[in-house]
């Protein structure tokens, strides 16, 4: 099988950027019902949906996940129909998070069914910033594409180190930065979230490092006062975000955590960016250094809008 002709279905949204980003959009022949991006790759069948209603509250989403994964269950269900009929060469998909995808176990079954190939699962897991490179040649390796992964990895660090050099490097006051990954219940961003953080000038508070995400309680975050607050709901734009921060349940929590009130408060899309590994978290961390230094980064050029407690506008 060489390049040309192989087909690949991706169950990820990252990894589909990640594809194409190597040549691939047109081996591309499935996504998952999460890819999005690039627009031109919309139209491709879908191959895997969402157990859960993902209008719910950030509760009630929470709620039903730790419920669906507790006993088990995946939350998400692969079209085994569909995906036999698109007889992919490839599959790409993701085993670091239950919630984040449809993961190696969901596929078992389906990658049974496809007896007329010998289909690759290539299962992509990104901790950290070198996760994401490593990632980019996983997909290289198995595509046949392991220069232009090479060149997206040099690509990738040249835009960081360039964000980095521009933030500065050896600050003697760096800001404080709480990065909210849920809101109900609070979580903090961890993996390469902080690491993000640290490049862009500012050191995150409560997860220091590419460590779990953690989740706190209320009045740990009352206890901290962070010079920014940043929130970025996975899989969630900003629009969604600003609807759940209204919501009277969340709102009020907000609203009682003095730094919400006197410290800058931005909104950023966690669909999107921040919580996508792929390669633009390089972006990511263009819209993260605009967001500590706007001086440093002109807003306007990553279309930044800066909330000031945007619960109770």
């Amino acid at each position: 099988m060489t390049p040309s002709n192989l087909r690949i279905v991706s169950l990820l949204s990252s990894a589909t950027e990640i594809a194409c980003e190597l040549g691939l959009e047109r081996n591309l022949v499935g996504i998952s019902h999460e890819c999005d991006y690039p627009a031109s790759i919309r139209s491709l069948p879908v191959v895997s949906e969402i157990k859960i209603n993902p209008t719910l509250s950030s509760a009630s989403i929470d709620s039903s996940v730790r419920e669906m994964v507790e006993k088990g269950l995946s939350i998400y269900r692969v079209k085994t129909d569909l995906l036999e009929e698109l007889k992919p060469d490839v599959i790409l998909t993701q085993h670091q998070c239950e919630v984040c995808a449809v993961s190696p176990k969901d596929l078992e079954d389906s990658v049974r069914s496809l007896t007329k190939k010998n289909t690759v699962v290539c299962s992509l897991s990104a901790f950290a910033l070198d996760d994401l490179c490593a990632d980019f040649r996983k997909v290289g390796a198995v595509t046949g594409r392991d220069k232009e992964a090479e060149d997206l990895v040099t690509r990738f660090w040249i835009r960081l180190n360039q964000v980095n050099a521009k933030a500065g490097t050896h600050l003697k006051s760096r800001p404080k930065v709480l990065a909210l990954e849920w809101l109900d219940p609070p979580i903090i961003a961890g993996s390469w979230i902080p690491e993000l953080i640290t490049l862009a000038g500012a050191d995150p508070l409560l997860v220091d490092g590419p460590k779990p995400f953690k989740k706190v309680s209320w009045e740990e975050l009352y206890d901290q006062k962070p010079d920014k607050i940043l929130i970025f709901p996975c899989g969630w734009s900003i629009e969604r975000t600003l609807e759940e921060m209204k919501l009277p349940q969340v709102r009020e929590k907000l609203e009682a955590w003095p730094a919400f009130k006197s410290s800058p408060v931005i909104v950023c899309d966690g669909n999107q960016y921040f919580n996508r590994p792929g390669p633009r978290i390089a972006d990511s961390l263009e819209i993260l250094g605009a967001a500590i230094w706007p001086e440093k980064f002109p807003t306007k050029r990553y279309g930044l809008t800066f909330v000031t407690n945007p619960a109770s506008s």
